[in-house]
């Protein structure tokens, strides 16, 4: 063999390879590519995450319809009536419960006058005390689009005896082996990121916009569970106002301004730590970086409308302002503690989703609709209220 025909067959061994240059060309065209791909699939699941929160809505929508049609119409509104009341404080989901298939739970729920939800004692006879059962996660109310889905807890910031007190570092209470009570404190009750709008606030901006206004002192939330827990329905409730008192009923077909115009439930998401525009609120204390409001035994966790600012700090203070989705409510710092000022017992959470651009709802007729970020207060209150009379509808 001719040694120009050897080193023809070195240099054709050597180009079976790739050089330096070539691996670099398609390691930046696979980047490349990656790149392209990759907010297609986060956009495909986010789209996922979305059609199952709204398929959440829709079968909650349904259970509530199901539960007014074997009550005559009566809808399982939340009661929150003074703690020495006879009747003692539930929430829409406690209700609800054997509709959302959870009557296992429901029949080991303590309902006696005697008992709260967060109840430390059965006074029913069972072993197992509300505040243990109140532990158990219902998934049919955790929107998949929400971080903190399947590992957020609530508490009860009425005590401060374990494990209600919340605590700094957010830990969750332990429940201990006979299920009687907990051997640790912490955060126990879990959470839904759906919730009723009981009234519109009365410090609603907007001259037209039907709100609830107290019959006397201070337009703010609180007096709604204080000097007027016995006013008639008005114009600015929602189609599932609160029962403060404990015996009222709410029903159907006291939603005059038709059940395809009015909101039944919309997301709070995140609670009860604070978002504001998809971030959690930083602070050194999980005390002060939360909303009152988000467990689902919780009749807090029904909340107001107020529109919001800008900041996602406080509910709005001009028409122009944004109505949804800055932040999931305001933060239980004076004067919106818990017990203060402002809010009172009421909760302090606000409409709040983690869906680019809208915000999931279910209406009285069961139909489920997102509602752009865009929509105006004016508008949100007209299908907030059950019997507002307002010509106001979503686009």
């Amino acid at each position: 063999m001719s040694i120009l025909s050897f080193a023809s067959l070195r240099s054709a061994a050597r180009r079976q390879g790739f050089t330096l240059v070539e691996l670099l060309v398609v390691i930046a065209i696979i980047g490349t590519l990656v790149g392209l791909l990759l907010p297609a699939v986060q956009s495909a699941r986010e789209a996922a995450r979305r059609m199952s929160c709204q398929n959440n809505l829709k079968q909650s929508g349904l259970m509530i319809q199901n539960f007014a049609s074997a009550n005559r119409e009566a809808l399982p509104t939340s009661s929150r009536p003074s703690d020495t009341a006879a009747v003692k404080r539930v929430s829409w989901v406690v209700r609800s419960l054997p509709f959302f298939e959870e009557k296992n739970l429901s029949d080991l729920y303590d309902q006696s006058s005697s008992s709260n939800w967060s109840s430390s004692v059965n006074n029913s006879g069972g072993t197992t005390p509300n505040m243990v059962l109140a532990t158990t996660r219902i998934p049919a109310l955790e929107c998949a689009s929400d971080p903190t889905t399947g590992t957020a807890y609530d508490a009860d910031p009425a005590s401060t005896t374990q494990p209600f007190a919340y605590p700094t570092n957010g830990v969750v209470a332990v429940v201990n082996p006979g299920r009687t009570g907990f051997s640790t404190n912490g955060l126990f009750v879990a959470t839904t990121d759906y919730s009723p709008i009981v009234f519109v606030d009365p410090r609603t901006p907007g001259a037209t916009v039907q709100k609830y206004v107290p019959s006397t002192g201070t337009a703010l939330p609180k007096a709604r569970g204080t000097t007027d827990k016995n006013v008639a329905a008005t114009a600015g409730d929602g189609a599932m106002p609160k029962d403060y008192v404990g015996t009222t009923k709410h029903r159907l077909s006291q939603i005059t301004d038709g059940l395809s115009n009015t909101l039944l439930l919309v997301e709070s998401a995140g609670r009860p730590f604070h978002y504001v525009r998809g971030k959690r609120t930083a602070s050194g204390s999980d005390t002060n970086a939360r909303v009152n409001g988000g467990g689902h035994f919780r009749p807090a966790s029904d909340m107001t409308f107020g529109g919001q600012l800008a900041t996602g700090l406080d509910v709005a203070s001009a028409d122009t302002d944004p109505a949804i989705n800055v932040s999931n409510g305001v933060l239980v710092t004076a004067p919106n503690d818990f017990g203060g000022a402002n809010y009172g017992t009421e909760g302090t959470s606000a409409p709040y989703g983690f869906h680019v651009g809208s915000l999931n709802s279910v209406f009285a007729d069961g139909s489920v609709r997102a509602i752009s970020d865009g929509v105006s207060i004016r508008v949100f209150a007209a299908i907030v209220t059950r019997a507002g009379a307002e010509q106001d509808k979503l686009d």
